[in-house]
């Protein structure tokens, strides 16, 4: 039979889990806890400081690369990328392609830096490259995004298991927060670690669930990518030039790179590339990630195809049978896969690791991003077994605080939609601190006051343009790019199974909005600066420090009329070092750069570390 002749009642979901279904979600919250209960009270190699912020910096690469993946997969991606596929197309799907040119720059180009630096803090880096200053300024920054990050991470997938489950949203957050304060603080970054491979399993084993039982449901391959084409769900290649349109070839690529490339040097990935013995081990824990990452984001496009086939014709954001799209995902779950036991259970397991996962890595970055950058400048004096009590002390400390945070958000979503929302919390803070990493990293030029000032004005343009997004949302102004979806195949009924309101037999063509440019024709400038894609944000953020940084640092240069403090070569790249002796020569850059900084050599030549006393002691004469 044709589905585009079949009416569908369309009701509110009655959905109660079973027995079946609390025993696969409760499994992984039991299995964390054990995990971090082991790593805390019988693993002897698990004692100091050292160990409870970087297990020792001898983890194999299996968990390291797991654990990767899931510190930048949260619950908002399983549930928001899907829901972006069932709205735009897989034009989005195209970004995949940009993991693999940012993860040779990552192996290549930073990594080898903060390895051989042996970072504990990520931000240590812009103390021996600029200033004290610079480091506690973008470790506060970093501190603010994370925190809030995290809350926003937690509270958003809350809402949907609300109605997957029927367990209140803060009740979720508050179990969510506990598990993970338990065995972060008791295990450090062994149990979190460990944890992530676990919850990287059953996050893959949800989905892998969901793709084959929804096929099979829905219709099967060739029917689900048949009617995705006739509704022009499958145009990968739209070459559309203007910043406001929200996926185009060019957003997906340019605009996914600078999306992407900032979230691989926070803290929490930081101390996972140091957490491996060699460097080697750490590209390759790299390499894994990338094709982890991929398959997962191949994955989560299909669910959306799988998403958009069954409710092509009967849309139940549009009928108000869920209050947000991002429900759209745990409504499939009741309706479709409701009737096989364990499946609906095994899906809220999957997104609540993605809340486990992100607020674990948050707990134990912010504890090694305060001990480090705060507590040991201090407290210099604090023994190993101090400064271990005080690391988990902020663990604790800071699960309290980001749980706090998730009733703040919870207000703030009455009236801005979570995903812009952490979208500009992305581009404003994590761009120009990446692009402050780059300038460091490349430019021997670069000096505090110029840093500084290209990262602060970075900071204000991007929440300028974040902020004026999210307002022109809500008053409506933004152009709707949406592609059409259908209300004629279905009747929506109530509880008892009484009709109350049929929906019109009217077809609604299946067209890309192409007349939206024409629609807001007549925008103010400010108005389209507003409606630029949420996906070009970061670059602006990235970009704009490192131009503005650049140029500020330049012009100091130029109006102080004196040399430069000299680089220490370990905090350069080496192939932009190469690069800018090929244009200028030796000579020129031994101005610049100072190369006479002891290295020391480990038994292998990929385990050479720069001397940290030596820049230190250096960095300090030069600004004396």
């Amino acid at each position: 039979m044709d589905a585009t002749t079949v009416g569908r009642e369309f009701q509110k979901p009655n959905f109660h889990f079973d027995w079946t279904e609390y025993i696969v979600f409760s499994l992984v919250l039991i299995t964390s806890l054990a995990i971090g209960i082991y790593y805390g009270f019988f693993e002897k190699n698990n004692k100091t400081n050292e160990d409870f912020l970087m297990g020792g910096r001898s983890m194999s690469v299996a968990p390291v690369a797991i654990s990767l993946i899931c510190s930048l997969v949260s619950a908002i991606t399983l549930l928001g990328k899907p829901v972006e596929i069932y709205f735009y197309g897989i034009q989005p799907t195209l970004i995949v392609l940009v993991l693999i040119p940012i993860t040779l720059i990552l192996m290549y180009i930073l990594v080898p830096i903060f390895f051989r630096l042996q970072l504990t803090s990520a931000y240590e880096y812009f103390e021996w490259r600029f200033s004290r200053r610079i480091r506690v300024i973008v470790s506060i920054f970093a501190l603010i995004h994370s925190i809030i990050y995290t809350s926003t991470c937690v509270y958003g997938p809350s809402l949907a298991v609300e109605q997957l489950s029927g367990i209140n949203t803060m009740v979720s957050c508050g179990a969510i927060f506990i598990v993970c304060i338990i065995y972060s603080s008791l295990g450090g970054f062994k149990a979190v670690l460990w944890s992530d491979f676990l919850q990287g399993v059953v996050m893959m084993v949800s989905l892998s669930a969901i793709i084959v039982v929804g096929t099979w449901e829905v219709g099967g391959i060739p029917y689900i990518w048949n009617l995705a084409t006739k509704t022009d769900r499958t145009n990968l290649f739209i070459m559309d030039t203007d910043f406001r349109s929200r996926y185009t070839f060019w957003t997906s690529i340019v605009g996914g790179f600078f999306t992407w490339l900032p979230t691989f040097t926070t803290q929490s990935q930081i101390q996972r590339y140091n957490a491996v013995p060699t460097l080697r081990e750490s590209r390759l824990t790299l390499f894994f990630n990338t094709c982890g990452m991929i398959l997962i984001m191949l994955l989560c496009s299909w669910i959306g195809l799988i998403l958009f086939a069954n409710y092509y014709n009967c849309d139940p954001v549009t009928t108000k049978t869920i209050t947000s799209s991002d429900q759209l995902l745990p409504l499939f779950a009741i309706e479709v896969l409701g009737r096989y036991p364990g499946l609906p259970g095994l899906l809220l397991a999957g997104l609540t690791c993605g809340s486990l996962s992100t607020v674990s890595s948050t707990l134990n970055s912010t504890a090694a991003i305060i001990t480090e950058d705060f507590v040991k400048y201090y407290k210099p004096d604090l023994s190993e077994k101090q400064l271990l009590i005080i690391s988990k002390t902020i663990s604790i400390t800071s699960g309290i605080v980001s749980f706090a945070l998730v009733f703040v958000i919870a207000e703030i979503n009455k009236t801005v939609n979570i995903s812009p929302f952490s979208t500009m919390l992305h581009g404003t803070l994590l761009g120009p601190i990446f692009g402050a990493f780059c300038l460091g990293m490349f430019f021997p030029i670069s000096n505090e006051l110029g840093t500084f000032l290209g990262l602060i004005s970075s900071i204000f343009l991007t929440a300028f343009t974040g902020l004026g997004n999210i307002f022109a949302g809500l008053a409506g102004k933004l152009p709707d790019q949406r592609l059409s979806l259908r209300t004629d195949g279905c009747t929506l009924v109530n509880q008892t199974g009484e009709n109350i309101y049929e929906f019109e037999k009217t077809l609604t063509a299946f067209s890309r909005f192409s007349d939206w440019k024409q629609m807001h024709q007549q925008d103010s400038f400010l108005l389209k600066i507003w409606s630029i894609s949420y996906v070009w944000q970061p670059a602006v953020g990235v970009l704009s420090s490192f131009i503005l940084g650049l140029a500020f640092s330049s012009i100091i240069a130029i109006i102080q009329n004196t040399p430069l403090p000299k680089v220490n070569e370990c905090l350069l790249s080496p192939h932009f070092l190469k690069f800018w002796k090929m244009l200028f020569g030796q000579k020129y850059l031994n101005k610049m750069v100072d190369f006479t900084s002891p290295l020391y050599t480990g038994n292998s030549a990929e385990k050479f570390k720069c001397s940290k006393n030596e820049i230190i002691k250096k960095n300090e004469s030069t600004t004396s």
